[in-house]
């Protein structure tokens, strides 16, 4: 049993108000975001250090050696199973 709703009729009734109430009413209605980050102001960052950088290179060096390595091993593998065997 689905009911869609159409519409809605929303009615603002106007009320006199002290000025303590209109106060009151507003710090509890008027959303105040003190610690809000917005895109693009986020602090700037710092520059790798030379360590850092020298452990990337390295680190990426050793296994780039290494997956050619493993690459060669299952290449020979390969071609070695692919071979033509006369019995």
């Amino acid at each position: 049993d689905n009911h869609d709703i159409i519409s809605l009729k929303l009615y603002q009734l106007t009320v006199e108000r002290t000025p303590e109430e209109e106060k009151r009413d507003r710090e509890v209605y008027l959303p105040v975001v003190d610690n809000l980050k917005l895109p693009g102001m986020e602090a700037p960052l710092e520059p790798m250090s030379g360590l850092a950088l020298f452990l990337i290179v390295f680190f990426s060096l050793v296994a780039i050696v290494f997956a050619i390595v493993i690459g060669v091993i299952v290449y020979n593998k390969w071609q070695e199973q692919s071979r033509k065997h006369f019995y």
